[in-house]
């Protein structure tokens, strides 16, 4: 016999939740609404013909005036829009100005540290070869010294005794 674990007719079943499903009442409410503003469209073009053809003066002079309010309506809506977007971009302009700003003066701040370093480091190698140059002239100094040191006293030792 086969343990538990490795046969798949031993699984637990898993209870179904329903996720998936939709509800039948919610799709016909839905195809219902959808339906319900294709006919309101299709009622308001077609009372708008109307109007157009068949409709006394007054019932046309209505009609272009709600035709004006609603050009004029979305002209201010293209201007608000033009508005905000110009806003948007001279806010996001600033602010790229702001970092380059930033970036040039951290790359000026940078170079000008990088020329210090320069400069400390060419000091020090200056000092250093004067210092290299002053220890070379006094072992030399010294050398010499030592060497007329030994020439007089070889030159006292070994003199002659004449007398």
């Amino acid at each position: 016999m086969q343990d538990s674990r490795n046969n798949i007719m031993f699984r637990k079943t898993k209870t179904y939740n329903g996720r998936n499903e939709t509800s039948g009442e919610s799709e016909y409410t839905a195809e219902q609404a959808r339906v319900e503003a294709i006919r309101n469209r299709r009622d308001q073009i077609q009372e708008h013909r109307r109007v157009v053809h068949h409709g006394s003066t007054q019932e046309k002079a209505d009609l272009k005036s709600k035709v004006g309010q609603d050009a004029q309506f979305q002209l201010y809506m293209k201007e608000q829009r033009f508005q905000e977007e110009k806003k948007k971009s001279d806010i996001e302009n600033v602010a790229m100005e702001n970092h380059r700003r930033m970036v040039v003066e951290m790359e000026r701040q940078r170079e000008m540290e990088k020329k210090q370093r320069l400069r400390e480091i060419q000091e020090a190698n200056r000092l250093a070869a004067v210092a290299k140059k002053t220890t070379s002239l006094e072992k030399k100094v010294s050398d010499d010294m030592q060497d007329r040191e030994t020439i007089q006293d070889n030159i006292y030792r070994y003199q002659p005794n004449v007398f």
